[in-house]
């Protein structure tokens, strides 16, 4: 019987599968149960490595918003997040609305969390939600 160990799930695993073309809220799903459940007691090693440089529009945008989500989830259970969440390189030079409908947009701009409004994208209060 081969003894495997468990491979945590960290924000850079997430984001690089994001890249490879994997669905991102799987991606990020998985980091989450990781942070919220099954690797409680080593958060710091799910966020401490930097991002890699994001190679599109599109990745830039996730690279965005993992660095918002690091801000935020670092901010909900009181630890100081990692440096490179600061970084200039995760504010979008556009918004970004999770909902396409321009009749959401005053509430996404309304209730959108703090670490997400700043980096312009706009997800409004309920993305995590469930956990």
């Amino acid at each position: 019987m081969v003894n495997q160990t468990y491979q945590q799930h960290t924000v850079v695993k997430a984001f690089e599968q994001i890249c490879n073309n994997q669905d991102p809220w799987v991606a990020l799903g998985n980091f989450l149960n990781d942070w919220w459940y099954y690797a409680i007691e080593h958060r710091r090693e799910l966020i401490e490595v930097p991002l890699p440089p994001a190679s599109t529009p599109d990745t830039k945008r996730w690279a965005a918003f993992c660095a918002a989500m690091v801000d935020w989830l670092c901010w909900q259970d009181g630890l100081i997040p990692p440096s490179w969440t600061s970084k200039e390189d995760y504010i979008l030079a556009d918004p970004w609305f999770h909902y396409k409908k321009w009749s959401r947009r005053s509430k996404l701009l309304a209730t959108t969390p703090a670490p997400f409004k700043v980096r312009n994208i706009f997800i409004g209060d309920r993305a995590f939600l469930h956990k």
